[in-house]
């Protein structure tokens, strides 16, 4: 029997007993109250000892025993049903898209594209050194190694000699370079007694430069040749036998001048 039944029949049962001893507890407090005797009936036929047969005589009535009207109430019963406290718990469901309705989305990128690297050249290759006609002087007559430029036309060795500038009869005796552009040359010629100077370009400038070309003659006269000049500036020709002497030039920014000497 489940454990519920049993619980309700319990309870019954014992309602039961308690109205029944609520009965009989009233009954002998009615009966003691009242003080009379009780006469007791036989209930039933007597038999003689002989075997005859007689009906019995029936006594005096019983007197009514009073019933109590007031009767306990049945004990209700009380249906105890178990509560589930137990909560219900949800479990997680897995949603799994429809392949036929979402379709995956294609990722859109924002990178840039990117460059792509330039071989760089080896280093092991020597480049070859460029041609001395093409080659720009710098600020000290300097050729650079900056190749000239495309639009500049190539530049052409001189060709100008210090004894044809200054002219026949006269000689180098003495000379200064001037960077590596030019050089100035200082000359004499014996049988007039004269000094020559003269600044010469090693290479032909066409778009021209500075020079210049300077002689002193101590206790004389002095002279120069300044200005722009493709090839050489000078000559420069003074007097100055066993005289000393002051001789120099210039060639762009770069210039240059002795102290007396060359006195006999």
């Amino acid at each position: 029997m489940p454990a519920k039944q049993r619980r309700t029949l319990t309870l019954a049962l014992s309602g039961a007993a308690a109205a029944a001893l609520l009965v009989v507890a009233g009954a002998v407090v009615v009966q003691a109250n009242s003080g009379k005797e009780v006469p007791v009936v036989a209930v039933g036929n007597t038999s003689e000892p002989d075997g005859g047969s007689g009906a019995g005589q029936p006594g005096e009535p019983p007197e009514s025993v009073p019933i109590p009207t007031d009767s306990t109430p049945p004990v209700p019963t009380l249906d105890i049903e178990e509560k589930k406290t137990r909560k219900p718990t949800r479990e997680p469901v897995a949603q799994v898209p429809n392949p036929a309705t979402q379709a995956p989305r294609p990722q859109t990128t924002t990178s840039r594209p990117q460059a792509t690297p330039t071989k760089k050249k080896s280093r092991n290759m020597v480049e070859p050194d460029p041609d001395p006609s093409t080659r720009p002087f710098d600020e000290q007559g300097k050729a650079t190694d900056q190749p000239a430029k495309p639009s500049q036309p190539p530049l052409k060795p001189n060709t100008a000699t210090p004894v044809g500038v200054c002219g026949a009869g006269y000689k180098v005796i003495n000379s200064h370079k001037l960077g590596e552009g030019a050089t100035t040359y200082l000359l004499y010629h014996a049988g007039a007694g004269k000094n020559c100077v003269v600044t010469i370009s090693r290479m032909v400038i066409p778009g021209k430069v500075n020079m210049n070309a300077i002689l002193q003659v101590k206790g004389g006269s002095s002279g120069s040749n300044p200005g722009k000049f493709t090839s050489y500036a000078g000559p420069v020709r003074l007097a100055a036998k066993k005289k000393c002497v002051i001789w120099g030039g210039t060639w762009h920014k770069t210039s240059w001048k002795s102290g007396w000497s060359h006195c006999t």
